[in-house]
Order: C-alpha cells, then structure tokens, then sequence
C-alpha cells in the first residue's frame, strides 16, 4: 500500500473526529513495510490537516 493511500485514510479518520488514535493508524499501516521516513511523512500530514494522534 502506498503511503500517500494511508495518509488520505488517516487524514479521513481524523477528520470525522479530530482525532485519530494510535491503533487506527497502526491499522492502516501493513506490518513491516512502513519505514522512519514514512512515518515521518504521515506525522507531518497529520499535524498539517490540523488532526491530533491520540492514545486509545
């Protein structure tokens, strides 16, 4: 899955609420393949559209 995919997804979630918590994005992400750099790149995205990471 490609990250701009997985951020559009966070960036809907957060939207409806706010906020997304940690295990949705950990739902988003296929196990093993998201690398420092993308997490960075989903980090940033998320702060941009104004969305807060949030603890369950």
């Amino acid at each position: 899955m490609q990250i701009s995919h997985i951020i559009r997804q966070a960036i809907a979630i957060g939207e409806r609420k706010g906020w997304i918590t940690f295990d949705e994005l950990n739902a988003l992400c296929p196990a093993n393949t998201v690398d420092p750099e993308d997490i960075e790149r989903i980090m940033r995205a998320l702060s941009d559209a104004g969305i807060r990471l949030e603890e369950d």
